[in-house]
């Protein structure tokens, strides 16, 4: 066939286009032919180029960035990179590299209750969610609540408490609205929704005296229906692994090392629910912003990358506008 379209073009002068339409061959099946005929003889086949292939310089970065941080996951990695001016690289061609280095294993998706629309809050200090924990610390048990703001996933207040009772309960939901921005008046800007199980404290006067002085409203849960609640229930088991890790000497040393995890919760760690930025970013900043930053980086990254893998094939491209 390769021999045919040849002679043809040779007697008529005509292009190649031109050629197989007279003689009724589809371009992309000719090519295809050509490829097959040449890997049939061993031929090297020159790989066309990638203008947005990841440069050799940022798949090292990759691939070191991963080993010094082997606790993250491909999509946090790649966020962080980000934020850190290491490599603008979206979050699959971050897992491609991990993978073709042997430093990630293949996940398969799991399927998972999606919250409806009408269940999420829209902004911060809408919703709280609270919740209590166990925590053994040298063999006593004790509790830890908290409220999460649901928007953000922000942990607004903490603490570790000796009774899970309604005295301790209405004295932590206290502390929590004392952070709360307040008006001239001096009461609360928000009144944030407070959802929490069926517990005995929970279900107390003393704590809907508290919610009710301070005009907040109380939502239960179904009984038996945890996962109405599963926002405080995740962020609790976040930070339960996270204290696994350590052997507080005394309740003391718990309560501090209990801070300082819900502050790297709250500061450091990036949470997959909010584009992978930090449960501050959204809880008192601006997060529209931080992802159009990205964005820019990303976009800068990637025209770089195809002028680098374009060079010397064709002239430069113009520079990439705002």
């Amino acid at each position: 066939m390769h021999a045919e379209v040849q002679k043809t073009k040779e007697r008529s002068g005509w292009s190649a286009k031109r050629t197989l339409a007279a003689l009724g061959i589809a371009r992309r099946s000719y090519y295809r032919w050509l490829r097959e005929e040449a890997w049939a003889r061993g031929a090297a086949v020159t790989k066309p180029v990638q203008p947005y292939e990841a440069l050799a310089e940022e798949k090292e970065a990759v691939k070191r960035y991963a080993l010094a941080h082997p606790e993250l996951r491909h999509r946090e990695l790649a966020w962080r990179m980000v934020d850190e001016d290491v490599a603008y690289l979206s979050a699959s061609t971050v897992y491609r590299i991990l993978k073709d280095a042997k430093l990630v294993c293949p996940w398969r998706r799991r399927s998972k209750r999606r919250r409806e629309e009408e269940e999420k809050a829209a902004r911060a200090d809408e919703r709280w969610a609270t919740d209590l924990m166990y925590v053994q610390v040298q063999g006593r048990v004790y509790f830890y609540v908290a409220f999460l703001d649901e928007y953000s996933r922000y942990i607004v207040h903490h603490e570790l408490v000796r009774s899970m009772d309604g005295d301790s309960l209405s004295l932590a939901a206290q502390a929590a609205i004392e952070t709360l921005p307040r008006g001239a008046d001096g009461l609360p800007l928000s009144r944030p929704q407070i959802r929490s199980d069926n517990g005995s404290g929970y279900i107390s006067k003393e704590f809907r005296i508290v919610l009710a002085v301070n005009g907040l409203d109380h939502q239960t849960i179904r009984p038996h229906c945890p996962e109405e609640n599963g926002l405080i229930e995740r962020s609790n088991r976040t930070i339960r692994e996270a204290l696994e890790e350590h052997d507080p000497g005394d309740v003391h040393e718990a309560e501090r090392l209990m801070k300082r995890i819900v502050d790297w919760y709250n500061g450091k760690r990036l949470h997959s629910a909010l584009g992978y930025l930090r449960p501050v970013d959204y809880y008192r900043g601006e997060p529209k912003r931080l992802h159009e930053a990205r964005r820019q980086k990303l976009a800068q990254a990637r025209h770089h990358r195809k002028e680098t893998n374009l060079f010397g094939l064709r002239q430069r491209t113009l520079p990439l506008g705002p």
